[in-house]
């Protein structure tokens, strides 16, 4: 029988109908209106909880150390240190960048080693229970950094490198970011994959929206330390929702289960060592296929060694803006709600309508349409990143926030172009691979950045954006990447043709 098109009009998630060639005697699941409820609701609260749980203490917590440090520097500096000028000196701010930099890390370390084991028991026993210890994990290594922040008599500050080796469970954020998006492609179709990204990122952006308003009031109101136990909580309240969250590996859209399908009948359990070079065969030729059977895959892949600042940039550019501009903690908390009412807007309407104009009017195939954002998304992270460095007043720091912020697109299209080009196969692999590549980028950026804003300390306050200039630089590397690759696939989509006859 003839199947019949997809496109970026077609339902996100498919019903039970669409399930054509059910395996024999254990075949996927059917997607009923109920079904897809309970993947949709779960997924939905989660992203906002977790996300505007650690929004709401990443402020407040560099408010905290800001404190701790210049406290030990100064003894006499009051209670309310944000408002001693003292605080804001070369010092303290250079002491607070290094602490925040090896940080971000030493929490990378975990991912990066634990990352494409997590993706392979993902891809054999399922997401549920590896997205379940990233989050338990990183809850407590927040915990972890609590209890020395409270007792900086007690404990050195610097021991809060220490609290990330509990992301050996379950492999921390990018590991937890890897199962939502794979669990996400569990139940979406291949022209829908970027627009479902999409939807994704605009949950996350509707959180850092809400969360930048939230953590402001809350430090207004009940200071850094009510912000920071409400983001625990939600926290606590993600993990809860996790737990609940219905497994989605055997849900594959699309009919069989390829983990499944190649597995053998025989049910004798092999011998550890036969396991483990099982483990090590799998690893070699799911890298040989990611980075080397397909050159313009590799290249592409390579590319998010230098697109991942984003996490750090949104956290030393609230010390930059409290340095340079002199902002509170609190009012440079609400750059984030500019930032991601730019992102909803793009991510949540913006974009997935452009991505129709461009296959329905422009007729360019899903992949063409995904590289397109991608060039376009890379082009803005890179002139809103120098914007923001050679930025001389408020207003124009702004604008560069919001050119930055027009670059949100470039995450879930690029996840949409790579998934595409990987084939299904390999798609928990994939998103783990990408997770240890982000990994790699931040691990190097977040010391060189950090010195970077140092040594711009040091030149002088015409020096002070300094990171965010070399950040542009670091994405233009990408962009060279981005702009130089050709698909071999066809840029222009056919036009559909009618037949009478099923095949």
């Amino acid at each position: 029988m003839a199947s019949s098109p997809v496109d970026e009009t077609s339902p996100l998630l498919r019903t039970g109908d669409d399930e054509d060639n059910p395996r024999a005697g254990h075949g996927p699941e059917p997607l009923t209106t109920s079904r897809r409820l309970s993947i949709a609701v779960p997924c939905l609260l989660l992203m906002l909880a977790a996300e505007i749980g650690s929004n709401l203490l990443t402020v407040p917590m560099s408010q905290i150390a800001e404190g701790i440090i210049c406290r030990r520097l100064y003894p006499d500096v009051g209670s309310e240190t944000w408002e001693d000028a003292r605080c804001k000196n070369s010092t303290v701010q250079a002491e607070l960048s290094m602490l925040q930099g090896w940080e971000i890390t030493f929490g990378l370390i975990p991912g990066l080693v634990t990352a494409i084991p997590y993706g392979l028991l993902a891809d054999k026993y399922g997401r549920k229970a590896i997205l379940c210890l990233s989050i338990t994990g990183m809850i407590l290594a927040q915990i972890t950094d609590i209890v020395i922040y409270t007792r900086p008599d007690v404990f050195a500050l610097r021991l809060i490198w220490l609290g990330s080796l509990w992301t050996f469970l379950g492999g921390g954020p990018f590991v937890y970011s890897a199962m939502i998006y794979t669990m996400a492609n569990d139940v979406s179709v291949e022209a829908q994959r970027s627009t479902t990204f999409l939807y994704l990122a605009a949950a996350t952006v509707g959180a850092e929206l809400a969360s930048g308003p939230l953590t402001y009031i809350a430090m207004r109101q009940g200071g850094a330390w009510l912000s920071v136990y409400i983001g625990l909580a939600l926290l606590f309240i993600a993990a809860l929702l996790a737990f609940a969250f219905p497994e989605t590996r055997q849900l594959k859209v699309g009919g069989t289960n390829i983990e499944s399908r190649n597995e053998p009948l025989d049910n004798s359990r092999p011998s550890i060592w036969a396991r483990l070079s099982q483990g090590i065969s799998i690893v070699t030729s799911s890298t040989r296929y990611l980075f080397f059977d397909n050159i313009t895959l590799g290249l592409l892949l390579f590319s998010l060694v230098f697109t991942t600042l984003g996490r750090y940039v949104s956290i030393i550019l609230l010390q930059y803006t409290t340095k340079r501009f002199r902002w509170s903690w609190s009012e440079a908390g609400l750059l984030s709600s500019i930032s991601a009412t730019v992102n909803l807007s793009l991510t949540a309407a913006i974009l997935p309508a452009l991505s129709q104009v461009l296959m329905r009017k422009i007729r360019l195939s899903a992949l063409a349409k995904d590289l397109v954002l991608v060039r376009t998304g890379i082009t803005a992270l890179i002139l809103g990143a120098l914007g923001i460095g050679l930025a001389r007043s408020s207003i124009t720091l702004v604008i560069g926030v919001v050119i930055y912020a027009l670059g949100s697109g470039y995450a879930p299209a690029m996840r949409g172009l790579l998934v595409q080009m990987a084939g299904e196969e390999h798609i928990g692999t994939l998103f783990t691979a990408m997770s240890v590549l982000e990994s790699i980028g931040v691990l190097t950026a977040g010391p060189m950045m950090a010195a970077a804003f140092r040594l711009g300390l040091g030149w002088g306050d015409a020096w002070i954006g300094l990171p965010f200039i070399l950040a542009s630089c670091l994405l233009g590397c990408a962009a060279v990447v981005v702009f130089g690759v050709s698909t071999s696939k066809p840029w222009y989509q056919q036009p559909a043709t009618t037949t009478n006859a099923d095949s």
